[in-house]
């Protein structure tokens, strides 16, 4: 039962935040999304323990997949809201964060980057990345788990400078010529008798669709290529990617981080060599302290690498 304590702790706590939203919202969107997402991450990060060593990491693929690909096609794609008997797609991209923000309008994009990228690392760090990014779940299937060469810090400016590009972009297209959420958005009320073809053809005419699908597009092709290029699954996220402009502050506070969990540690390096973001473990563990690197993805590939089970996670407030 111990192995599948923390499986059941995530999927409760999800639940609970389901039912009690749904209750106090009147709103049913709110159950069935966080019993889809609890689940999802439940039985990724929950099954970890489970699986044998060598191949924990198929239950952060699992969680991956599940989460990522609800986020992409549930909401992304609006294809959830076919429940309700319609087609709402929603731009989960940075980009549609800033307009959703911009238009006042507290949903959507706006409650996903708060929860999960901006407020949320306090407590789970960047979980996020290494355990439910649809762009990742993608990387990380191709076959260069670790980087061949780890390149200089200053490369991962790049992100900095394509997170503005990205604001900016918005805002001049908000400010500069009144391109607002209304001119986005749009929804296909599927009636009783309309074809498939009325219903894409509608679909596939929403503003808000092609962002989010273009956005990932752009994504997909410049992770894949960088990956290829430098051989390293992750260059996307450490070099590129935006998102951890917001995660960074917060994370460095987090509750959750890999820290030493027992003695006896060989200085095998195992943990260093193996991290798919570079980040020097041994340095953090030989001082005594917790790994506050604001790059760690939370995969837990150094505790599972670890010969002689040294690492592991802790909770707490205090760095």
């Amino acid at each position: 039962m111990n192995k599948f304590s923390r499986l059941i702790r995530i999927v409760l706590v999800f639940y609970l935040i389901a039912v009690v939203l749904w209750l106090s919202t009147g709103t049913i969107f709110y159950l069935y999304n966080f019993i889809i997402i609890g689940t999802a991450v439940g039985l990724g990060m929950g099954l970890w323990p489970v699986f044998p060593k060598n191949r924990r990491y198929k239950a952060r693929l699992i969680s991956q997949v599940l989460v990522g690909g609800y986020m992409f096609f549930g909401l992304g794609c609006g294809l959830i809201s076919l429940l309700s008997g319609r087609l709402f797609p929603e731009n989960m991209q940075i980009e549609g964060f800033w307009l959703w923000l911009l238009s006042g309008v507290f949903a959507a994009g706006v409650i996903h980057y708060l929860v999960a990228k901006i407020i949320g690392p306090l407590v789970f760090n960047r979980g996020w990345c290494g355990w439910a990014c649809w762009t990742a779940a993608v990387l990380d299937l191709l076959p260069w788990k670790t980087a061949r060469v780890k390149r200089p810090m200053k490369y991962r400016r790049i992100r900095y400078v394509h997170f503005a590009l990205a604001a900016t972009l918005i805002f001049v297209l908000f400010f500069g010529f009144g391109y607002g959420l209304r001119d986005s958005l749009g929804q296909v009320i599927i009636g009783e008798g309309d074809t498939f073809g009325e219903v894409t053809g509608k679909y596939f005419r929403i503003p808000e669709l092609w962002w989010f699908l273009g956005g990932n597009l752009v994504y997909y092709a410049v992770g894949i290529g960088l990956a290829i290029g430098l051989k390293d699954n992750r260059a996307f996220c450490k070099y590129v990617c935006p998102i951890p402009v917001f995660m960074k502050p917060a994370s460095r506070y987090a509750m959750l981080k890999v820290d030493r969990a027992e003695d006896g540690c060989i200085d095998c390096k195992q943990c260093e060599r193996r991290c798919p973001m570079d980040i020097p473990v041994m340095d953090y563990i030989n001082s005594g302290r917790r790994v506050d690197s604001s790059e760690c993805i939370l995969c837990e590939t150094c505790i599972d690498t670890c010969p002689k089970d040294v690492l592991g996670l802790s909770l707490r407030v205090r760095r």
